[in-house]
């Protein structure tokens, strides 16, 4: 059997701007997902997709040569199913038969990443190159394929349409004054996405968000890390013409709130810690920094 697994992310700057080429600060999470793949003589490549409490909410069988649908339980999913093994089959020149299933660690809804977790891992098992897999699959920047395979923060940014990551040591001193949020208002980042492509792109402001994630790396102080949170929300609310998340919701907070990925959705970050504030509010999965987000020291050379 082989087994593969794939980090989930987090986009912590440059939502949006990191497809205009933004750099951006993205970092892996404790949760992914798993793909275990069996091999076996019979002409079909068989489909199963287990939740994070393993109860099976996905299946579908393909014919293994022409990846032609003999059976699914559900008509939407298997059609993203299937463009990608028909993607990944045509970019290796391989055709497999066994037996595929895969395992979420998180549940669907909170927009960890169970699309690029789930092709970094066919890119595996396929033996091919998970950008290029990414790339002509879906319209997103690929900041999320770069988590999935790296164990600690990155920085990430499109050079000429190229990706570009590098492995750093974001682990602040002030990590204990920062949780995730869970909003449990799910966005669509491929509709996001497209509805971003409409305005126009300012250089200007993708510079701005680039010293931001520059300065936020090197910030050394929770009071610099709010201020430059607080400048960047300011910033894409004016870009994108929507309201920041905490005058929408929680304007009367006393730390910052910072939205992550696209506005309105998924999680969010917040500071000075007050779990209170939020589970008063409805909002009951809370996260510590070390609780979600994967980081090991980097060994610099000497």
């Amino acid at each position: 059997m082989k087994k593969f697994h794939s980090n989930g992310k987090l986009l912590i700057t440059g939502e949006y701007l990191v497809l205009d080429g933004a750099l951006s600060l993205a970092v892996p999470c404790v949760y992914g997902q798993s793909l275990n793949f069996l091999n076996h003589n019979n002409p079909t490549l068989n489909w199963r997709s287990f939740d994070s409490n393993g109860s099976l909410w996905f299946e579908s069988d393909f014919k293994y040569d022409s990846l032609d649908i003999l059976k699914t339980s559900d008509s939407d999913t298997v059609n993203w199913i299937q463009k990608i093994l028909k993607v990944a089959s045509k970019i290796s020149n391989k055709k497999i038969r066994g037996s595929i299933s895969c395992y979420l660690d998180f549940p669907n809804n909170w927009g960890l990443g169970s699309s690029s977790t789930l092709l970094n891992n066919i890119s595996q098992l396929f033996e091919i190159d998970p950008y290029e897999l990414h790339f002509s699959t879906t319209n997103g920047s690929g900041y999320d394929i770069a988590c999935a395979s790296n164990n600690n923060p990155i920085t990430y940014q499109l050079i000429n349409k190229k990706p570009h990551s590098e492995m750093i040591n974001w682990i602040p001193n002030y990590k204990d004054d920062i949780i995730f949020v869970f909003l449990n208002k799910k966005q669509k980042s491929n509709l996001e996405i497209k509805r971003f492509q409409r305005l126009k792109k300012d250089i200007e402001v993708v510079n701005k968000i680039s010293t931001i994630t520059e300065n936020i790396i090197k910030s050394k102080t929770l009071e610099n890390f709010e201020n430059l949170i607080n400048q960047h929300e300011e910033i894409m609310e004016n870009h994108i013409g929507i309201e920041t998340i905490k005058k929408k919701y929680f304007s009367d907070f006393k730390g910052s709130i910072k939205s992550l990925g696209a506005w309105g959705g998924d999680f969010v970050m917040a500071t000075r810690y007050d779990k209170n504030y939020f589970f008063e509010k409805g909002y009951n999965t809370i996260f510590s920094f070390k609780e979600l987000i994967k980081t090991s020291p980097l060994k610099i050379a000497s």
